[in-house]
């Protein structure tokens, strides 16, 4: 290889090396000036339907909004097979699924004509405690028994999958009584997807 070559390889690596050093405190530069660029009015986040969890800022839009189509059946399976979050806050599936149930209404959707059921799973699962065994784990009540119930309040089944809680060795017992048990996780959404559900993973 000649000198020349060695040097624009060099210059090369150096370039590339220093961009590459450089891209975390680029992309915190750039999310920061979006984060502080604009302040957001009151109302600009809203739960509608599910209060105090799942916030949303509902801009309505023609395009596949489910309002247009008086004919759909709103069947939709949430699968959550992660522990996702701070154990000490709701379980980030579980608002998303609040969200999701807060944008349906906000488009007009009665609650009435949603046919929701999450599908817990794998690390998912420990979200379904009762609260004296989620207390004997993590030192706290569970937080997301009152989603829970609030999403139920909303005509939302939440369920757990026995494969899972038998695979974490969790006694079916120290399932809160408000989560429905089904034989796994695979079986609910293999049927519901049959009968016409969509399938979200979340």
């Amino acid at each position: 290889m000649r000198p020349v070559t060695y040097i624009v390889v060099a210059a090369l690596a150096g370039f590339v090396g220093g961009n590459v050093l450089q891209a975390p405190q680029l992309y915190d530069k750039v999310t920061n000036h979006i984060a502080n660029s604009k302040s957001e009015p009151e109302g600009f986040w809203s739960t509608p339907a599910i209060a105090n969890y799942g916030k949303i800022h509902y801009v309505d839009t023609p395009a596949y909004n489910p309002r247009n189509d008086a004919n759909l059946s709103n069947k939709i399976v949430f699968q959550l097979n992660k522990n996702d979050g701070d154990i000490k806050d709701p379980h980030l599936g579980l608002e998303r699924v609040a969200r999701v149930v807060n944008l349906y209404y906000a488009a007009g959707i009665p609650l009435n004509k949603l046919n929701f059921v999450v599908s817990m799973n794998g690390d998912a699962v420990i979200a379904g405690l009762n609260n004296e065994e989620f207390h004997k784990a993590y030192g706290i009540d569970n937080p997301n028994l009152k989603l829970i119930s609030e999403l139920e309040k909303a005509g939302v089944k939440v369920t757990v999958c026995d494969q899972s809680v038998a695979f974490h060795h969790i006694d079916r017992e120290w399932i809160d009584k408000s989560v429905t048990h089904t034989i796994s996780s695979g079986t609910t959404v293999a049927t519901l997807q049959n009968q016409g559900y969509a399938l979200l993973m979340l």
